[in-house]
């Protein structure tokens, strides 16, 4: 009987775990898939994303298929837009805050909201939006603070602190985060640039498998199929 009972508090908590709470559902475009999260205020959903175990807040657009694997990824925003794009992959335990603590107050703690009743956003305060650009993948427990720009392709190593602009298809790491080297030659990023793969259709990609299977180099630009 109790082995019955544990299995069936087990069911139960699985089932609220996976619950999303979702306040405005008409920016949510289909189909998604998004497990177990929140999502709070004016968030933009593109069709096929993946977004599980995460917290979203304030004013965050995220581009198309791009995936954001929780547990325990915050992306918050009170001030300014936090803006994703297409084919990114956010990885566990990632911060993407828009705004912090003031530093310059008498005091850090948000004492105007819990004292005096006011908004939230008066105790903050904020660098400007963060965009992060296509085909940008977050390692695992990163930080990105506010005001910067992460160029598309760049890859943010795990454990790293953002607090400035990340060149495109740069590979950075550390904190706060330095260049330690670009995924490709200046030209191959370049001509990767032009082409914007990312806003391809679907069938357009898959026409062209060959060049997103092994190490990508010059000679795939050339035999592109339109």
């Amino acid at each position: 009987m109790r082995n019955y009972f544990i299995k069936k508090i087990n069911k139960i908590y699985l089932k609220l775990r996976e619950q999303n709470n979702i306040s405005n559902k008409k920016l949510i475009s289909k189909p998604n898939l998004i497990l177990g999260s929140t999502l709070h205020g004016d968030i933009k959903v593109n069709e096929n994303c993946k977004i599980y175990f995460s917290n979203l807040s304030g004013k965050v657009e995220i581009g198309r298929f791009t995936s954001i694997w929780g547990p325990n990824t915050t992306i918050a925003s009170h001030n300014n837009k936090i803006v994703i794009g297409n084919f990114c992959s956010i990885a566990r335990n990632v911060s993407i805050q828009e705004s912090n603590h003031k530093t310059d107050s008498l005091s850090t703690y948000n004492i105007l909201r819990n004292i005096f009743d006011q908004s939230v956003n008066n105790d903050m305060e904020s660098k400007g939006s963060i965009i992060i650009g296509h085909d940008v993948w977050i390692g695992a427990h990163s930080i990105i603070l506010s005001g910067v720009r992460i160029g598309n392709g760049a890859i943010i190593s795990a454990g790293s602190v953002v607090t400035k602009d990340v060149p495109p298809y740069a590979i950075v790491g550390g904190n706060p985060v330095k260049v330690i080297k670009y995924r490709f030659s200046e030209e191959i990023i370049r001509e990767i640039s032009e082409m914007e793969w990312w806003y391809w259709t679907i069938s357009k990609i898959k026409d062209n498998k060959n060049i997103f299977e092994g190490s990508f180099n010059e000679k795939y630009i050339t035999n592109l199929n339109a």
